[in-house]
């Protein structure tokens, strides 16, 4: 992970998990049950079980809202 970015290692994981979860619920909602990597991992599976490789997919976005976020005139700021 980027040091750069305003939040620690666990919330940046939480994070990531979550972006996941809701993509996950998303393509079951669209009736889409199985996606495959080109390595031929599962994608639709828990985070918890996702090799780093794919975690890592999850962590990009994370990373990259984060990054945009000051564009748009905002920070983040813990509750």
């Amino acid at each position: 992970m980027n040091d750069t970015l305003p939040i620690d290692h666990a919330t940046f994981e939480a994070i990531a998990e979550a972006v996941h979860d809701g993509w996950v619920a998303t393509k079951k909602s669209q009736g889409i049950h199985s996606r495959l990597s080109e390595t031929g991992e599962e994608q639709i599976a828990p985070y918890s079980v996702l090799s780093e490789e794919a975690k890592d997919l999850d962590r990009g976005t994370v990373r990259s809202v984060l990054q945009a976020l000051p564009a748009a005139g905002l920070k983040v700021v813990a509750a």
